[in-house]
């Protein structure tokens, strides 16, 4: 017996020679030399431990072990060239998909091994940036966030749902361990930016505090860089529930305040060619259903946190 499975090519010109009854035809159907066939075939005897051909004066036959792996190959190499015709015949689908890069790293890939599984022959490629892509051109789906004063995109978009938030900071520090209920909390902090303060100072307006100018501030250029910055204790960020709701269940942020205020609208316009429709159909079916307990966090808003 022998110790592994013999090589490929050995045992793809032993099936060759034995249904050819000839190590020759063997050899052009393959394009190989005659001796190659004949060294393979050799091989695989000796990794058996018996012969599989008797050599006779202008041909060959097969003994009755060599009769036996013959048909056994065959039906294998069928078998093999069935499924590669099998895929061949399948098209591969491709979608182009541009994520807003915060909610692609949140929300949509953790969740994204779903659609692939489902949709083996969609070949997706995912960009992840702030830039915006032409719909149709550069892309065949976007799903971007647009702040209220942000002009609704046009052609083939709808709304996916609106984006509401709300303060939130480490628990870490024993001063924060105290009751923060009141909104008037986050001015003892330093307030944590991805944007120009349009966010903040939505905030501050609907509250009606005062005192934004006076505050200490902290940008970035990244949301995932200002939830980093919140949970490592270096101020008060806005956030969504579906972004921290983990966190707030784990202790490791807490809510300060009771206002929630609507920041803006997530969108997903999508290409309107034929081409990508039931790649654009299957993704957008996956995304509703997996969108359904996203929604629901956005309409029941968590308490604040104690």
């Amino acid at each position: 017996m022998f110790s592994r499975t013999p090589s490929l090519l050995a045992l793809r010109a032993f099936e060759s020679a034995a249904r050819h009854s000839s190590f020759t035809a063997a050899a052009h159907e393959l394009h190989v030399s005659q001796a190659a066939i004949s060294r393979h075939v050799r091989a695989l005897e000796e990794a058996l431990g018996r012969p599989l051909f008797r050599r006779l004066h202008r041909h060959v036959e097969l003994t009755a072990p060599g009769k036996r792996l013959a048909g056994e190959l065959a039906a294998g190499f069928a078998l093999i060239g069935r499924a590669v015709e099998a895929f061949r015949d399948t098209p591969v689908r491709r979608l182009r998909i541009s994520v807003e890069p915060t909610f692609a790293a949140r929300w949509l890939v953790p969740r994204f091994g779903r659609f692939t599984a489902a949709h083996p022959d969609i070949e997706v490629d995912l960009e992840s940036s702030e830039e915006i892509r032409a719909v149709g051109r550069d892309t065949d789906i976007a799903i971007r966030f647009l702040s209220p004063t942000t002009r609704k995109p046009k052609g083939h978009a709808r709304k996916l749902f609106s984006y509401f938030g709300f303060p939130v900071i480490a628990t870490g520090s024993n001063a924060l361990q105290a009751r923060r209920r009141a909104d008037a909390d986050v001015l003892s902090y330093r307030l944590l930016h991805d944007d120009d303060g349009s966010a903040w100072r939505r905030w501050f307006a609907v509250t009606g505090l005062t005192g934004y100018d006076q505050m200490k501030h902290l940008h970035f250029n990244d949301y995932s860089l200002v939830l980093t910055a919140a949970l490592r204790g270096q101020g008060v960020a806005l956030s969504a529930p579906f972004y921290v709701r983990s966190q707030l269940r784990l202790g490791r942020l807490m809510r300060i305040g009771r206002t929630s205020v609507r920041f803006g609208e997530y969108w997903l316009p999508e290409a309107g060619d034929r081409g990508t429709a039931k790649s654009r159909a299957a993704f957008t079916y996956w995304f509703d259903r997996e969108a359904k307990n996203l929604v629901k966090a956005q309409s029941v808003l968590p308490a604040a946190a104690t």
